[in-house]
C-alpha cells in the first residue's frame, strides 16, 4: 500500500498537481492485485515545482504539516508527502 501511495503522489506531483488532503478517507484501497486511488482534490493545488511557496491552512487535522497548519509560507508538495507518512503511521 505504500509503494502505491507514493507512486501515486509522484505522478500527481509530477504532473503539477499538489492534493493538500491526504488521509485514509481520500485513499481507496482496492482488493488484491488492484490500483490504489486518491479521491477528492476539492483542496488541491496547481504546482510549479518543490521550490514554490504557497500559504493558508488547508487540509484535515492530524495529517496536515506543521508548517501548513501554521499559516506560514509552505511546499504543498513537501506538504503532501508528509500528509502520507501521517495517513501510513
Amino acid at each position: 500500500v505504500a509503494k502505491q501511495l507514493f507512486e501515486a503522489v509522484e505522478f500527481m506531483h509530477r504532473h503539477g498537481v499538489a492534493h493538500m488532503d491526504l488521509k485514509p478517507q481520500n485513499i481507496l484501497i482496492p482488493p488484491a492485485g488492484g490500483r490504489l486511488s486518491i479521491i477528492d482534490f476539492n483542496t488541491s493545488l496547481r504546482v510549479k515545482g518543490i521550490r514554490q511557496r504557497f500559504r493558508g491552512s488547508v487540509g484535515t487535522t492530524g495529517y496536515i504539516a506543521p508548517e501548513v497548519a501554521a499559516g506560514g509560507l509552505y511546499s504543498a508538495i513537501r506538504a503532501d508527502l508528509w500528509s502520507c507518512g501521517k495517513t501510513l503511521e
